[in-house]
């Protein structure tokens, strides 16, 4: 199948683009935009196959991109690079590569019944973070991710034949298209609560972290005999001044059940007076801020950021979305059931599900309205505004 891809610069930092292909349209296209440049930046875009123009407003006219259309699964692609600038010209390019994004750091955290797995991604483009635990080699649960997400707990309520005292394999890679590449793998034991390093002494400790729940100081640290051992540190509950014990990792009051969190200077709050609450990814669980002028929160000690549906007082990670995050936002927001339709969260665009992978959907958009009467039918009929990049379809 070959492609042919065609850039016009209108103005400064916009770029549209045109493509056809040869042969039956594909199910959906790629669209990989890469900034170039000492700090090069890395978008991507999965379409709906009956796509064939796309825009792209607000680049920088002082950068140059590399833009390419690839077809999933096939090797045609078309490739243009091109400077946003008033009356440059496009200059098309044969064989581009596709950096791939890779995993450049694996960390996991053994708890009760419980493995957290932390990584981190170089630059490059990415469909999927793919996430797998085996014990003796047989695969105990496989996880496709969005690339927004960088750590995934496993525990119970994913795999449920997972148990204390089990060898498990941890391998996190990257996917784009059917390309799977740097595969890392941490070996990790869950134990119960206090009993994670015991468990783990005898692995390879490259790669594996514990949680700390230590009050006291550390003994003996000089290996002097004759150092004084420190006293117990006892915390009282503030509401009611009882005795307070670790519950599930979370320091809770004997008495009136009260629950407390820590904070990064070691105070003890009570969680049914946080403001945001408590993450989803952290255990135990952090705090959840929000940094000035944003309207998103994030973990205090991850930076994982957390998302509050419309009509929900439970703040979810990505990998808790049911239809995951949109094509058509940049930062990308949650998708949404609407009726028959999948739409974005924001700007009610519609998607569709990807076809051979059924935990992904692609963009498939407004039809762009080019005729001057139809755009004046539709303004009459309020159903469309003059904004300030043109003319705005009204939601649906």
């Amino acid at each position: 199948m070959g492609i042919t891809l065609d850039a016009a610069v209108p103005r400064d930092g916009t770029v549209c683009l045109n493509w056809n292909g040869e042969g039956s349209p594909p199910t959906q296209w790629w669209l990989l935009v890469e900034r170039t440049g000492a700090r090069p930046g890395y978008t991507s875009l999965t379409l709906d196959g009956g796509v064939k123009a796309w825009r792209f407003e607000n680049l920088s006219r002082h950068q140059r991109y590399r833009i390419q259309v690839r077809a999933p699964g096939d090797q045609a692609s078309a490739c243009v690079d091109v400077l946003p600038r008033e009356g440059s010209t496009a200059v098309t390019e044969q064989g581009a590569p596709v950096p791939q994004a890779g995993i450049t750091q694996l960390l996991v955290m053994p708890q009760d019944r419980r493995l957290t797995a932390y990584w981190t991604l170089s630059s490059g483009f990415v469909d999927r973070t793919v996430v797998a635990v085996h014990v003796e080699g047989r695969l105990l649960g496989r996880w496709e991710l969005e690339p927004e997400v960088r750590s995934l707990s496993v525990d119970a309520a994913r795999v449920a034949a997972l148990q204390n005292g089990m060898v498990c394999d941890v391998t996190v890679a990257t996917r784009l298209g059917t390309v799977v590449q740097d595969v890392m793998t941490v070996r990790a034991v869950p134990a119960p609560q206090g009993r994670e390093r015991d468990a783990n002494r005898a692995l390879t400790q490259a790669g594996l972290v514990y949680p700390c729940l230590s009050l006291t100081d550390e003994l003996d640290l000089f290996g002097d005999a004759n150092a004084p051992v420190a006293a117990a540190r006892v915390i009282s509950c503030g509401s009611c001044g009882g005795a307070t014990a670790w519950r599930d990792y979370t320091l809770t009051c004997t008495s009136c059940a009260v629950r407390f969190i820590r904070n990064a200077r070691g105070d003890f709050l009570d969680l049914s007076k946080l403001r945001f609450g408590t993450c989803r990814c952290c255990l135990p669980h952090k705090i959840l801020i929000q940094d000035a002028g944003s309207t998103s929160l994030r973990c205090s000690h991850s930076g994982k950021e957390h998302i509050r549906l419309e009509g929900e007082t439970v703040h979810r990670l990505i990998e808790d979305l049911p239809y995951g995050l949109c094509q058509c936002c940049r930062p990308r927001r949650p998708l949404r059931k609407d009726g028959d339709n999948v739409r974005c969260s924001v700007s009610r665009e519609m998607h569709r599900r990807a076809a051979g992978d059924v935990a992904a959907f692609v963009l498939v958009p407004s039809a762009p309205v080019l005729d001057a009467a139809a755009i004046d039918e539709l303004m009459d009929a309020g159903l469309a505004d003059i904004c300030a990049t043109g003319v705005s379809r009204a939601r649906r």
